[in-house]
């Protein structure tokens, strides 16, 4: 395997865990968590934004590449 295949490995694996942390969010009472500046709240969100944004683009430019999309 390429090397490229084992980024778009650990870029999938993340996908998952994110969609699962997105799942079990809301089961999560609201008293057990810890309570949370707004500062680190914007800025958790801005890092989840760039995360998400460069996960979404590398996945993509690996299906295209890789000729999933067009033949």
């Amino acid at each position: 395997m390429k090397s490229i295949d084992y980024i778009f490995i650990f870029f999938c694996t993340l996908s998952i865990c994110v969609i699962l942390v997105s799942i079990i969010y809301p089961l999560i009472p609201k008293d057990l968590m810890m309570e949370s500046k707004e500062i680190n709240i914007k800025r958790g969100k801005i890092i989840g934004s760039i995360i998400g944004f460069s996960t979404v683009i590398f996945i993509s430019y690996y299906l295209i590449i890789n000729g999933y999309f067009f033949k």
